[in-house]
């Protein structure tokens, strides 16, 4: 089970990186280890909603409507933001970021009315895959969280 945590947050560090950074430190980073070590206290499951929150990131689609591609960038940005506080298990940066999040995601669904029908199915459809991801992540560190007070 521990190989195949390691393997998740190795695919995981990979999809991460290509899709927002190809410096060259973060590959030297990668290939020493570091990195994974970095997601050591993820679960199995939490590496996996990262995983999805990034993917959906990097797989945006642009729209025709320039207000809502200006807010879908700042929540990009946000949800970056909140990822890399997961990752460095940075709570304060977490918070503010999901705080980010939520407001960016409500100017957006006000926007929604002035989108064509397909656009907006496409955008409420990643607006719920990345809302549903960061509920079940937020849950899984909670789990987590529980876990490690609880010993101590």
């Amino acid at each position: 089970m521990k190989s195949f945590s390691k393997l998740l947050a190795i695919l995981v560090i990979i999809t991460v990186i290509g899709s927002c950074s190809t410096s060259s430190a973060a590959s030297d980073e990668l290939q020493s280890g570091a990195v994974s070590d970095t997601y050591a206290y993820l679960s199995p499951e939490a590496i996996v909603y990262a995983s999805s929150i990034s993917n959906l990131i990097a797989t945006f689609p642009k729209f025709r409507n320039d207000a809502v591609n200006r807010e879908i960038s700042s929540l990009k940005i946000s949800l970056s933001d909140y990822l890399g506080a997961v990752r460095d298990f940075n709570q304060p940066t977490k918070h503010r970021s999901l705080a980010d999040f939520e407001k960016y995601y409500k100017k957006i669904q006000k926007l929604r009315k002035f989108l064509i029908k397909d656009d907006d199915e496409v955008l409420n459809r990643y607006m719920v895959k990345i809302k549903t991801n960061i509920n079940l992540l937020e849950a899984s560190q909670s789990k987590i969280e529980e876990t490690s007070m609880s010993s101590n």
